[in-house]
């Protein structure tokens, strides 16, 4: 084993010469996800969202696969456009089955509303169910078929009346107001550019009239008139329970619990950390997925009388239900889960849970070009403190004998790579165009353990660590690194940027703890405070200066000396805004772009493919020198050009004179 335990376990593939990954592909690749089988076991439901660049949105549509013999896929209805939530992610919602299976209900947003909307098994037909002036919040079916029970708070105009009433007659600011973000048009909720508020808890958003009760309403399904009801919605039934007990997951270790109270541990086998578990229905065991350092899972069916599993399937990515902690969907006999691994985009197959035979039902992205162009590594080694970290490493075409340059990304490594975390950086494209790219996994760690400079510093020095072997081994040439973050990736990149020199590029995606965002959360009432106390360490900056002082990046300008991009959502970027005003009084290049109407997760597919060309060029420019060509950017290069020459006087100015002789 060499220098800090660098292991490279495997060779997970490389590209034929032909067809290389292009940035309209990686931005409209097909996400499957919301799974769900019907009563009779014969058929799946999944949700296929994929952005378009030309309508600058990203679209849902529903499908159904037999399960019994050939796949059979069919339409079944357009699910409208996503439903983002506040921070700009799109939630599983699995549709929800007619006891027949014979229709599957959905929610979609279709025509600037929400409601319920049913299709057939066979793919002929789509109808709405609902036409409730209040978007639906929430569904379910009864039992036995007869109704369906929705949840609506208030009405579509009654919120657009409420912002008229708060345009004209002002708005009063209290602990609900986030005075970083827009007062109105400031997020996307149900479609429409909204009006956002704060809870109370964190950065957590909702519009208008949000504290409105919730209204419980009935649709017979047999044509009869909606009304009232006093009762609530009849429950799904949980995965994680059944009659043989209750499943518990806690920092990775299974246990379950049993009816009579006893505790049943996973205690062998597994090998790995586990991230999701559910029921095999009828059965005393329980399929259960885990994950190694590189985030790779393997699912193992575990027979729970004697404690005993066995591997069914050992994945070179995610295996689950379309993220790492979503489980796949289940029969008695057989197990729909989605794939997705390093050099292979999300298809959804089938599993045998006797026989562990797999099969494909569907591959959404199978006319895409998404295979890297190089080869793609998991690796695995342990920083000086003795932690272990893993990762994937995205190597250029052709690249034995040469040090390129590198790119990292910190945070979560899932599946198929397209920007990482927050997907921001295209790490197969930043290959393909001669930087090896490395995504590196944040580290285990208990919540109760959390402190966010010990994190930081144990995720540098991981990075030191990793940067330190590739480069001893011949694969990267450390003086030209390159670093891009998102959320508390931003905050890992903006610590080394401040307390290192490994550092010849840099990139955030995400606002950074600073004085001024202190006081922009201030006002009584919210909870940031306290968070910033707990987790970092932090009270009032004439409180605890030279906590501030360690972890402000606005406060350390004369320390940051990377050539830095930020590419921030409208949301954010007044919140760090400080930084990028100081850094421009010095030499250090910096430049800023902000995206209007986007959350904390970019979500419009014209800003992603923006972000994701800008990325390139700016690593490209720093790391490799180069340019591109075309005459639309020459003012983007002129400008970085201008900024690396004054940099570059500057520290001539600077150096010290050479002796004489």
């Amino acid at each position: 084993m060499k220098t800090w335990g660098l292991a490279i376990l495997a060779l997970l593939g490389a590209a034929p010469a032909a067809a290389q990954v292009s940035l309209r592909d990686l931005v409209e690749i097909v996400d499957v996800s919301s799974l769900s089988i019907s009563p009779d076991g014969r058929h799946v439901a999944f949700r296929l969202d994929q952005a378009s660049l030309a309508r600058n949105s990203r679209e849902l549509t529903w499908w159904v696969a037999d399960l019994d013999g050939a796949p059979n896929l069919r339409r079944v209805a357009d699910g409208g456009r996503a439903l983002w939530t506040y921070a700009g992610t799109l939630p599983q919602e699995p549709a929800q089955w007619s006891s027949d299976s014979r229709r599957i209900y959905f929610r979609a947003l279709l025509d600037k509303q929400v409601q319920v909307w049913r299709g057939t098994v066979a793919g002929e037909h789509s109808e709405a169910v609902t036409s409730d002036p209040a978007d639906v919040i929430s569904f379910s079916l009864a039992a036995d078929g007869t109704a369906l029970t929705y949840n609506v708070g208030p009405t579509r105009a009654a919120i657009i009346d409420a912002e008229q009433r708060q345009q004209e007659a002002g708005v009063r600011i209290d602990a609900s107001i986030d005075v970083a973000q827009n007062l109105f048009a400031a997020g996307e909720i149900n479609g429409r550019m909204a009006a956002q508020r704060l809870t109370g808890k964190w950065f957590r958003r909702t519009g208008l009239l949000s504290e409105t009760p919730v209204t419980k309403r009935t649709v017979r399904l047999d044509g009869a008139a909606a009304g009232t009801l006093s009762s609530g919605p009849d429950q799904a039934p949980d995965p994680s329970k059944s009659a043989f007990g209750a499943i518990d997951i806690a920092d990775g270790v299974l246990r379950i619990r049993r009816p009579d109270g006893r505790i049943v541990e996973l205690s062998n086998g597994l090998e790995r950390r586990a991230s999701w578990a559910v029921w095999r229905p009828g059965h005393d065991q329980i399929l259960v997925a885990a994950g190694d350092l590189a985030r790779r899972q393997a699912l193992y069916l575990w027979s729970v009388p004697d404690n005993r599993p066995r591997k069914l399937l050992a994945a070179d990515g995610l295996a689950g239900g379309g993220d790492f902690f979503t489980p796949c969907s289940l029969t008695d006999r057989v197990a729909v889960c989605v794939l997705a691994t390093p050099t292979s985009p999300p298809r959804l197959v089938r599993l045998d849970l006797e026989t562990a035979a797999l099969a494909e039902l569907a591959a959404p992205n199978h006319d895409l070009h998404l295979t890297p162009a190089g080869a793609v590594k998991p690796l695995e080694w342990t920083a000086p403190d003795g932690t272990r970290f893993g990762g994937l490493l995205y190597l250029p075409p052709g690249g034995s004998g040469r040090r390129s340059p590198l790119f990292i990304n910190y945070y979560l490594c899932d599946g198929y790579q397209r920007g990482g975390l927050g997907d921001e950086y295209p790490l197969t494209l930043l290959a393909q165009n001669g930087i090896a790219a490395l995504c590196v996994n944040k580290a285990a760690q208990s919540a109760q353990q959390y402190g966010a400079v010990g994190d930081y510093r144990r995720a540098a020095d991981a990075i030191n660590a990793i940067v330190a072997q590739l480069g001893r081994d011949g694969l990267i040439d450390p003086k030209r690194v390159g670093m891009g973050g998102f959320s508390f990736g931003s905050e890992v990149t903006m610590w080394i940027t401040m307390h290192s020199s490994i550092l010849a590029a840099a990139a955030i995606a995400s606002t950074q703890i600073e004085p001024a965002y202190y006081w922009l959360n201030g006002v009584a009432g919210r909870d940031n405070h306290a968070v910033l106390k707990q987790s970092w360490g932090l009270g009032a900056p004439d409180e605890t200066p030279e906590r501030w002082r360690e972890l402000s990046p606005a406060l350390n300008t004369e320390r940051i000396h990377t050539p830095l991009l930020l590419q921030m959502p409208e949301q954010e970027y007044r919140l760090s805004f400080e930084l990028f005003a100081r850094l421009t009084h010095t030499t250090t290049p910096v430049d800023l772009y902000v995206f209007p109407g986007e959350p904390h997760i970019k979500t419009q597919p014209r800003h992603r493919l923006a972000v994701y060309q800008r990325n390139l060029d700016w690593f490209g420019f720093w790391l490799a020198g180069k340019v591109d060509p075309d005459p639309a950017k020459a003012e983007q290069y002129a400008r970085w050009k201008a900024m690396a020459d004054r940099q570059a006087l500057a520290q001539d100015a600077s150096a010290p004179a050479s002796s004489q002789p």
